[in-house]
């Protein structure tokens, strides 16, 4: 008798474990999900932002800070694709936080200045602005500047920086128009993380800021 229970419960068991898997799946993106957006809620209301767009599943909160600067922040998933030694590829989610400040300008910059972790990881060494960024027009920037984006790029160097102008700016950086469209010229930082803090965005957006203030003279 002990034998026919035991059979049946291991049968159910099995029959149910596929439902279980699911289900348990589902619940944890649920979940995740659910405390991503409690988290960019609470990092919106710390920097005084209000969501805005919402493009590919991202919501987009923008407003202005303190000192009068436009600044937009986005939690994005992207999938990265990656080949291990047999040359299979592979898929796989990354999480990153996206924050662009305005540059306040009354002219754009005219220069369109790129640093991406994937690209920066195989061809471009932070030894000088010349090799850690990919630039168009970036002899217009001055020594400084260079340099501070340079120094940047060295504190973060598995981060993204874009600094360029909001008119004609890829569909990479702004996936909504309305997102920035009062600004002249842009600064863009982004970086791997899963649900970042208010405390450890603010010190970022402070960061920028300080960067960001060096292109407008």
């Amino acid at each position: 008798m002990d034998d026919v229970f035991a059979m049946m419960f291991w049968m159910g068991f099995l029959c149910c474990l596929p439902v279980l898997v699911i289900g348990g799946s589902v619940g944890f993106v649920v979940y995740r999900n659910t405390q991503r957006r409690a988290a960019s809620a609470a990092i919106a209301q710390g920097l005084g932002l209000q969501p805005t767009a919402r493009a590919k599943q991202m919501q987009w909160y923008e407003g202005r800070l303190p000192n009068g600067r436009l600044c937009a922040y986005v939690p994005i998933i992207f999938k990265r694709t990656s080949y291990n030694y047999e040359g299979q590829r592979r898929g796989s989610y990354v999480s990153a936080a996206r924050l662009v400040l305005e540059v306040k300008r009354e002219q754009p910059l005219h220069v369109n200045v790129f640093r991406h972790e994937n690209w920066s990881q195989k061809r471009a060494p932070l030894d000088s602005f010349a090799t850690a960024f990919a630039a168009d027009n970036g002899s217009k920037l001055t020594s400084s500047q260079q340099a501070a984006l340079l120094g940047f790029a060295q504190t973060y160097p598995s981060a993204t920086i874009w600094l360029g102008d909001r008119a004609g700016a890829s569909t990479d950086v702004f996936n909504a128009p309305e997102v920035m469209a009062g600004s002249t010229s842009f600064l863009l930082f982004e970086y791997q993380v899963v649900n970042p803090s208010p405390e450890e965005i603010h010190v970022k957006v402070v960061e920028l800021s300080q960067l960001a203030s060096l292109f407008e003279t």
